[in-house]
């Protein structure tokens, strides 16, 4: 499959290239959001961390997509030197 014809299907070694491709660059957004953190001032961060923790508790969203707000909300924590229950409330 191509992206000039997508209605091709689609090998599995194309999948997979895909797969990985998509790993790339979704570290690459993972490795440029965490290092933007570190130029947030305290209490950006702490409206951050808040947000991400909404986003957790958010119905809308799936399980896992839920834990993976929570998980984002506490590395971001982590960075800014604040203890995980520091931000709670």
């Amino acid at each position: 499959m191509t992206h000039d014809k997508p209605e091709e299907a689609m090998t599995f070694g194309e999948l997979l290239a895909l797969i990985a491709e998509q790993q790339r660059r979704l570290t690459v957004l993972e490795n440029a959001f965490a290092n933007l953190t570190f130029c947030l001032d305290e209490r950006a961060s702490q409206l951050l961390v808040h947000n991400l923790l909404l986003e957790a508790q958010n119905q809308n969203h799936d399980t896992q997509l839920q834990q993976q707000f929570a998980h984002l909300a506490e590395e971001i924590k982590k960075c800014s030197g604040e203890k995980p229950d520091d931000l709670q409330g």
